[in-house]
């Protein structure tokens, strides 16, 4: 597929993989609206990309995953602004294991994905007089690995392959013209790893353990993984997972475990 001149959503754009996904589709020839919850970040992000980019190609919106009005909002704004929507990338996500605020965690890292597909699908899908389009969710490789240290975000992550796998699946494309895949990246050097603490945990032990387990898998750059992003972008097929890690080439994700 043809990505050049096409208008994308991305989630989560102003830190991370978000905004590694945004530098490389507008490296692309993407136009892009960052979506994020920190709309004052979002916005720093935005100026910055636009001393590079072609600031007509960018647009910075505030949008909480979590709130379906809010997040359509963000849908109309981009589709007013740009007047098409192409490809949508579900990628805003948090790290919390916590008795206060393990519901953060469902609420964004699956129930956002589900809320930003099924918009995607109505503003995109044929059914709904849209021209089809895109939607990449952001999963995990944590979806494929064993151990009790984060099941939260476990879990979301493996509900996020398995929704894409089931929504993604060639007779859904043949109804919906919107090809629906996963990227499920191993770990990468940003905040969401780096920053760990024990009020994340609900067990608070597990937080040491947490970081001594990822230390022994290598860590990748954001940049690998926004490659990744432009390489499924051209070459996937709906319903498709795929692994990113080691800063290597995104292969297909084999169910129902990655051998280690």
């Amino acid at each position: 597929m043809e990505i050049g001149n096409l208008v994308a959503i991305v989630t989560g754009a102003a830190s991370g993989i978000g905004y590694a996904f945004t530098k490389f589709l507008l490296q692309n020839n993407v136009k892009v609206a960052l979506c994020d919850i920190n709309i004052k970040q979002c916005q720093s992000v935005a100026n910055e990309f636009s001393k590079i980019y072609d600031s007509n190609n960018i647009l910075a919106l505030q949008c909480d995953v979590t709130d379906q009005d809010h997040f359509e909002i963000a849908f109309k704004s981009c589709i007013n602004h740009f007047k098409r929507l192409d490809i949508v990338v579900n990628n805003a996500g948090i790290f919390n294991e916590s008795m206060e605020n393990w519901e953060s965690t469902m609420n964004i890292n699956y129930g956002g994905v589900v809320r930003g597909t099924m918009l995607a699908i109505k503003y995109m899908g044929a059914p709904y007089g849209g021209k089809g389009g895109t939607v990449v969710q952001t999963a995990s490789i944590a979806a494929f690995l064993p151990g009790a240290i984060a099941p939260m975000y476990r879990s979301t992550k493996r509900a996020v392959v398995e929704y894409t796998r089931a929504i993604g699946a060639p007779a859904s494309f043949e109804h919906l013209n919107v090809r629906i895949m996963a990227l499920c990246p191993g770990f990468v050097d940003t905040p969401l790893i780096k920053d760990h603490t024990p009020d994340q945990y609900l067990i608070k032990d597990f937080c040491q353990l947490g970081k001594e387990t990822m230390d022994k898998f290598p860590v990748q750059t954001p940049d690998n993984v926004g490659k990744a992003l432009i390489e499924i972008l051209k070459y996937g097929t709906t319903g498709d997972c795929w692994i990113v890690e080691n800063n290597e080439n995104p292969r297909p994700a084999n169910m129902p475990n990655v051998p280690y």
